[in-house]
């Protein structure tokens, strides 16, 4: 009998008819709104090349955050044209097309093995990750995005490297490696070369380096490049203690 009596009350009453209309109407149009203006924002994120950020500064400021992009014409113009480059994987493909410069590893690097050898020169204490490095690389690049309020940089992602090296080499302290809720490192991540590289000169408890110079850090702090000491001739294959079967 209730959808009779509506049925009949709607027909009976204008007005109320009216008023859901109009109400219906409304809240389309919001909606409507809401999408247009959702894709103009979107529209105008992905229009500006990925490697160069819009950002605010202390006053509210618009800036633009270009530390990617002058990094790897850093690298480009201050480096040796064979120069070899350690990153985390994320970022091969920039340094070889920007930078125009080799890395150790890239999006299209398949090989298991060869992620977990690199996640294990960054988490390794700085002289054992340096026994194998400089067979590798000639530079070290990390991001380190939270010093200009983005913290999903190398040090974020450094657990999954640590799980990732661990799952091939038993030595690497997996469950050892992270950052708790206060922001305070644990004692494997702050011995970690990636640690190391990351926080000196921010953390005072980081003594300067031995085995690598620091080269470039860039105007926001977002990105830092190290220079590997004592690298090995290119002929010299290096030698990888802690491997699964060895």
């Amino acid at each position: 009998e209730f959808p009779a009596r509506a049925e009949k009350y709607f027909k009976e009453n204008v007005q109320v008819r009216k008023g859901v209309m109009i109400a219906v109407v409304s809240v389309l149009a919001m909606m409507g709104f809401s999408f247009a203006a959702r894709c103009d924002l979107m529209a105008r994120s992905m229009s500006e090349p990925s490697i160069i950020i819009r950002g605010r500064s202390g006053t509210g400021e618009s800036i633009m955050l270009d530390d990617f992009r002058e990094a790897y014409w850093w690298l480009r113009d201050n480096t040796p044209e064979d120069a070899r480059v350690m990153a985390w994987w994320d970022y091969g493909y920039q340094i070889n097309g920007v930078a125009n410069r080799t890395t150790i590893a890239d999006g299209n690097t398949w090989n298991h093995e060869h992620i977990a050898l690199l996640g294990k020169c960054l988490t390794s204490p700085e002289e054992d990750g340096h026994k194998i490095v400089r067979h590798l690389a000639d530079y070290v690049l990390l991001w380190t995005t939270r010093y200009a309020g983005m913290m999903g940089d190398d040090l974020a992602k450094s657990p999954h490297m640590a799980r990732i090296a661990g799952s091939v080499y038993p030595d690497v302290n997996q469950e050892g490696f992270f950052i708790d809720e206060k922001g305070v490192p644990s004692e494997s991540m702050r011995q970690s070369l990636l640690y190391r590289l990351h926080a000196y000169g921010s953390d005072q408890k980081v003594a300067p380096l031995k085995l690598y110079e620091e080269a470039y850090t860039s105007k926001y702090k977002m990105v830092r490049i190290w220079k590997v000491l004592d690298v090995a001739p290119r002929f010299e294959p290096p030698r990888v203690p802690g491997r699964s079967g060895e």
